[in-house]
């Protein structure tokens, strides 16, 4: 009776599917809950098939009726179970599907108690009962597949753990039996593993549907018990096993392609298991020699994966004894013995044999596929490499770690050599993309640079892991015979005419100097424009959605952008905020873009509320969802929401839109018409057309040449052809216009024709015009532009952290003249000029703060870069415990669920840079990584800013001794002296997560006095001599700051290469001056100042000689009665003032610096009802902002103000936000012609002095100053 409920509910299970693949509804609707519901009753009937054929009857007590006892027989529940089910062929309505839903949940208490019963007769079998293989094998895979998934963080580790133990027993009998053992001969091990299934059956059902468990703390517990279960302990157990193992490895039984399948799982689950034993330690010898061992294994899956064609017999033969004896070493089965059984000589045999069998694999594969290696090297930006590498040679033969390191090995004479070839690089850099064989050398060339600088970090760091096949020796012979053949070919003949014809055509550094194009040029659309306006200004007074559509790179974003950034948009709306969905989001995530647009200077505002406010960052969903409604509530907004991609993206969000009848709207933007709710919308989604060939035409001029009629005959000539090749698509142009702005006009016929003659789609010919951009870069901008695809899809690059980034990896070259930020600051100039990069936030005046790539871009850079063995993308889709990277990946980036890092299994010792991202809710819940640290000893670049490491500093990161960047994420823990053991760290960026436990970092800022928290960095922090950016940060404490330690000053080293530093606490009772001189060459500073009340203070700044950023706020003990003097730097471009209440006579010691373009006075940095400007000038300030100043008047005296020297005689912005008492602007700012645009935001009694600045601009001929007031 039971095989025949098993039957019908395999039936129901197909008819599910095939409903879930006809109808998207049903996906995602009750019928998936049913589904998992269902296969919890096939388990338990696959479970029960067992005593199907007997009488079986619970155990009852005597007071329980008749009734009761017949109720308790296992074939009428499977006769209920069978007539609930619907019957093959019968049409799933809804009232089915319910009901249905509610017989399953009545059989719930029945299904425990049987579960009860079966684990006591499993217990009781003897290791000689039968046991079916075939039912258990299929019992198990239901089991192992329908494990709970949806559990608290602190059982899922536990449930994955229990999955991958169980996999390894089904596995593991599935792979002896393929191999020829019997079934007989492994009955001890079968009953075991029947016993071990049912209880994990059972505890698998009482985690989904019983809530009786009792605590967390139970279900810990019980599913800890499991897993010691596992482990077989009994000697008749362990035995069977091994004999199995024998056995396999002498079998010579064949199999088919179909039986594949068992070996790979059976492989992944040594791996599994081999992981988990590594994690949690042994001896050092045999930790050492496992560690090896997974190592062949690891690449033998990359092997096998790669190549699946070429497993045959000559493979498949010694990988069955690769995996015999990894059962045999690593196997839980086994794990017991190993102390005792194996001896480590004993694993150092058994360790060396396998992986001579894996490199004879290799050696087979290879040999069928020539083309395949296992040092596969990036192709991108060869030169630079080289360049960056003997740079480092010889920082690295200078000091005296390295010098003891390499003091037996012949590194000088490497250096020399490799000198050599880098003339010899120089000399064909032109060619290499042009000539076969110039090509060859040259990946020669670069090929043995990377394993020269392999080794040699790995000498370093004592961390060889096979030195046979790599030596200084067998280096030095190679390069010789590469620099042979290399001189040959450059003496040639051939080669010094196409070097003259290369260098002609290719123009390969960018411009110094370059500034990016940061207007969007609009064309075609102007219709749309106007009509987007007009729907968004009149029209109902309901919430309405106005939706832009088309296919990727049609403009759906610049038209939304230039819409949102429309002066008249500006200044009817009073909320406005943008939002990128994109295919993969987080609603929290969504949730935080909106609220920091609306709060669009969100820190200072958090910090001028009450404490209470401190916790956005920390806000679950909902509480987010409820603050974003709160603050829309009452005013008229306008919401973006670009690239979005189904409509579950708007219904997560449309609760937090409150419809307050006052024509609020909402932007939406995609690649899909269907994404938008009927009811929402007043008109018709805009589809974008493409480009008609004469507005393709005059998009290319405005993108060339900006603002000119006529364009040179070189463009006129290829007209017909941009065109026709462009097929309307605005981004083909875009990017056909950064290619043609970098070549000489003469080549430009050259260039177009290559594209012009393809007949395919426009997506695929962007995808083509993006090919021969990329070819055109030089390779230093090459790597700098494939290294957006290391970050997750449309990732907001903070520039400043991403030159970092370039610097760290070793893409900028370095020059006399500039430093190598600029140099990289450059390169994304040049970038943004190509419009291969977007400018996202503009900085206050000429610059970029954030940016970012196009979606097409992005996907062809992620593609791009694995092409060429850059770097490597994880998306969130992928399973961590399952990826599998080259052995020699560069980079890798994993974009993940939070929980998912737990189950990260990442064996890659040559990693050089890896970038973990998440953006889930839960970011206080914290990984241990250690064991990943441990491998990935030779990494340069560590960002794990998003991934919570607790509240220890792992010891692991103290031996990453080549790390230039790290960002990290910790609970509340200070910079621990074992820092300094990072000497080449460059950036360092600390961060604190919101949740600190005890440590309370908070910040309190009132409108009288505020308070903040710092910490004190160690003693060896001066240490760190490479030391470029410091930033550190607390998620709680936007204005958190730290104390250098300053009590041994004078034996402390100077910090010469410190660029930027942020967050800096100076005390000026202290000799602050002495402290600043040890940054001497600092251009970023961000800092704040301790006061006590009653005390005069002169803080003299001006030996920070190089200084042209600095952002101060003031902290006040005890009151706010003080005297304070500034004395500035005069190289100082930026100041941002905040929190000082200084009297505006203060000013001078401002008004008069030199080179000051940016001036920001915020948060009551100035008190006074009255600033009247005199001897200040403000000579070369071209951007303001006053921001939550108590001011009433602000005027220019008549006295200092005549035609030939008036006040800011360049200002271009002006920005004033929350001067709530404002009345007065000086009306000599209606003179400047060059003042711009005047932003004005809860200002609300300056309304007539704005107008007359516009009266008076108007009667001096300047018509074009704009005026937004919100």
């Amino acid at each position: 009776m039971a095989s025949t409920s098993v039957t019908c509910i395999s039936s129901i299970l197909d008819d599910l599917q095939a409903l879930e693949n006809d109808c998207q509804f049903f996906a995602n609707g009750p019928p998936k809950y049913l589904k998992r519901m269902l296969s919890y009753l096939r388990t338990f009937l696959l479970c029960a098939r067992k005593y199907s054929n007997h009488d079986v009857q619970l155990p009852f007590d005597n007071k329980k009726n008749q009734a009761d006892n017949h109720k308790a027989s296992l074939e009428a529940l499977a006769v209920r179970i069978g007539d609930a089910i619907p019957k093959r062929g019968k049409k799933i309505r809804w009232d089915v599907v319910y009901d249905l839903e509610k017989d399953i949940k009545s059989f719930e208490q029945e299904i425990c108690e049987w579960y009860v019963f079966f684990l006591g007769s499993s217990s009781q079998q003897s290791s000689n009962s039968l046991v079916r293989q075939d039912d258990l094998m299929e019992f198990m895979d239901s089991l192992v597949n329908y494990l709970p998934r949806s559990r608290p963080a602190y059982e899922v580790g536990l449930i994955k753990a229990l999955e991958e133990k169980l996999a390894f027993l089904k596995n593991f009998i599935r792979f002896v039996t393929l191999h020829g053992v019997e079934n007989t001969e492994l009955r001890p091990l079968l009953v075991h593993t029947e016993a071990v299934a049912v209880n994990a059956a059972h505890l698998s059902y009482k985690c989904q549907f019983k809530k009786g468990f009792g605590p967390p703390k139970d279900i810990k517990e019980s599913i800890s018990e499991l897993l010691q279960k596992i482990i077989p302990v009994e000697p008749q157990v362990l035995g069977t096993c091994i004999q199995a193992l024998s056995a396999s490895k002498l079998s010579r039984q064949s199999y088919g392609d179909t039986d594949e399948h068992i070996l790979s799982d059976f492989h992944h689950s040594l791996l599994c298991n081999l992981w988990d034993k590594l994690k949690r330690g042994s001896c050092a010898v045999i930790l050492r020699q496992l560690q090896m061992f997974y190592e062949g294994l690891n690449s033998l899956r990359t092997i096998l994966k790669e190549k699946p064609k070429e497993f045959d017999e000559k493979v498949r033969d010694p990988t069955r004894v690769v995996n015999c004896y990894g059962g045999d070493v690593i196997s839980p089965l086994s794990l017991n013995a190993i102390k005792d059984a194996i001896q480590a000589k004993d694993m150092d045999i058994v360790c060396s044999e396998l992986l001579k069998i894996i490199k004879l694999i290799d050696a087979v594969i290879t040999e069928k596929c020539p083309e395949s290696s296992s040092f596969n090297f990036p192709k991108t930006n060869g030169l630079g490499f080289v360049d960056s590498l003997l740079e480092k040679m010889m920082d690295v033969t200078s000091s005296e770690a390295g010098s003891i390191a390499l003091i037996d090995h012949p590194i000088q004479k490497v250096l020399e050599e490799l000198d050599c070839l880098r003339s010899l690089l120089r000399k064909i850099v032109e060619l290499h993309n042009e000539d076969e064989d110039v090509q060859a050398i040259w990946n020669r060339i670069v090929g043995v640079a990377y394993r020269i600088e392999f080794l040699i970090d790995s000498l370093i760091t004592g961390n060889i892991l096979d030195s046979s096949s790599m030596s200084i020796h067998s280096i030095l012979e190679e390069m010789n015979i590469i620099k042979a053949a290399a001189w040959k070919i450059c003496d040639s003949e051939r080669l010094g005419g196409k070097v003259k014809e290369v260098t002609k055509r290719f123009n390969h550094m960018p411009q110094e100097g370059s500034k990016p194009i940061v207007n969007d040029v609009v064309v075609g659309f102007e219709d749309e424009t106007a009509s987007i306006i007009n729907q968004l200004r009149n029209g109902s007074l309901q919430v309405k959605i106005v939706s832009i559509v088309g296919m990727p790179g049609c403009g759906k974003t610049t038209l939304a952008r230039i819409v949102y950034n429309d002066s008249s948009v500006k200044s009817h709306f009073y909320e406005r905020a943008w939002c990128t969905v994109s295919q993969i989001y987080d609603k929290r995530n969504l949730l935080l873009q909106i609220l920091t647009c609306i709060e669009s200077k969100l820190p200072e505002y958090v910090f001028k509320m009450g404490e209470e406010d401190l916790d956005d960052f920390k806000m679950g969903e909902e509480d987010l969802a409820l603050k974003v409604k709160r603050r829309l509530l009452k005013n008229r907004y306008l919401i973006v929401l670009d690239d979005l991609w189904d409509i579950d993206a708007w219904n997560g969000l449309e609760a937090s839109f409150p419809d307050d009848g006052n024509g609020s709207r909402v932007i939406l933007t995609s690649r899909l018409r269907g994404v938008a709710p009927q009811d929402k919308l007043d008109h018709e989604p805009y589809s974008l057309r493409q480009l008609a060939p004469n507005e393709s035409w005059d998009l290319l001029k405005g993108k060339l040449y900006p603002g000119q009629d006529l364009a040179p005959p070189e463009l006129c000539e290829i007209r017909q052809q941009v065109v026709e090749m462009c097929q309307g698509l605005p981004l083909t142009v875009v990017i056909l216009a950064g290619i043609l702005s970098r070549l000489d006009r003469h080549d430009w016929k050259e260039a177009v024709e290559g594209l012009s003659s393809r007949n395919v789609s426009s997506t695929e010919q962007c995808t083509a015009t993006l090919e021969l951009s990329y070819k055109h870069l030089p390779d230093t901008l090459k790597a700098c532009f494939l290294y957006f695809g290391a970050f997750p899809e449309d990732h907001e690059h903070n520039t400043k952290r991403l030159i970092s980034l370039w610097v760290a990896e070793g893409f900028v070259q370095k020059t006399q003249l500039k430093r190598s930020e600029d140099v990289a600051n450059d390169y994304l100039m040049e970038l943004i000029s190509r419009s291969l990069v977007t400018v996202s936030k503009p900085r206050s005046i000429d610059g970029v703060k954030a940016c970012r790539i196009h979606d097409l871009l992005y996907e062809f850079c992620v593609t791009k870069a694995k092409e060429e063995n850059f770097s490597r993308l994880v998306r969130r889709d992928d399973k961590l415990s399952d990826i599998n990277v080259p052995f020699y990946l560069r980079r890798l980036c994993i974009d993940s669920k939070v929980e998912h890092f737990d189950n990260l299994r990442l064996f890659s010792p040559a990693i050089r840079s890896l970038l973990l991202f998440s953006h889930d809710e839960d970011s206080r819940s914290s990984f241990d990584l250690r064991f990943i640290f441990h491998i990935i000893k030779l990494a340069k670049v560590l960002d794990l800013s998003q991934i919570n490491l607790g509240s220890t500093f792992p010891r692991e990161l103290e031996l990453l001794v080549h790390l230039r960047y790290l960002a990290i994420l910790v609970n509340g823990r200070p910079v621990p002296a074992s820092i300094s053991y990072l000497t080449n760290l460059e950036t360092l960026i600390w961060r604190n997560s919101s949740d600190h436990g005890s440590i309370n970092l908070g910040t309190w800022i009132w409108r009288n006095r505020c308070v903040h928290g710092s910490v004190s960095l160690p003693d060896t922090i001066w240490n760190l001599k490479k030391l470029r950016h410091l930033e550190l940060i607390d998620e709680a404490d936007k204005n958190y700051h730290v104390r250098f330690p300053d009590n041994n000053l004078d034996n402390s080293s100077q910090l010469c290469d410190l660029d930027i530093l942020s967050c800096l606490s100076l005390n000026p009772r202290k000799n602050i001056n002495k402290l600043l001189r040890k940054f001497p060459n600092i251009r970023k500073l961000r800092s704040s100042l301790n006061l006590d009340q009653g005390c005069e203070y002169h803080v003299a700044m001006d030996c920070l000689s190089h200084l042209e950023s600095l952002s101060l706020s003031c902290v006040v003990y005890g009151g706010d009665r003080y005297q304070l003097d500034f004395q500035f730097p005069l190289t100082i471009k930026k100041l941002t003032l905040s929190y000082f209440r200084l009297p505006w006579s203060k000013m001078v010691a401002i008004g008069n610096l030199p080179n000051l373009e940016v001036l920001k006075l915020l948060d009551r940095s100035f008190e006074g009802e009255i600033w009247e400007m005199e001897v200040e000038k403000f000579p070369k300030v071209k951007f303001l902002k006053l921001d939550y100043l108590y001011i009433v008047k602000w005027t220019a005296s008549s006295e200092y103000e005549y035609e030939d020297q008036y006040y800011f005689p360049r200002l271009q912005k002006l920005v004033l936000e929350s001067c709530d008492a404002l009345q007065e602007i000086p009306s000599c700012l209606g003179n400047s012609s060059t003042l711009e645009i005047i932003e004005v935001s809860k200002c609300p009694n300056c309304t007539s002095s704005l107008e007359e600045i516009q009266e008076e601009q108007r009667s001096n001929g300047y018509t074009d100053l704009k005026i937004l007031i919100s």
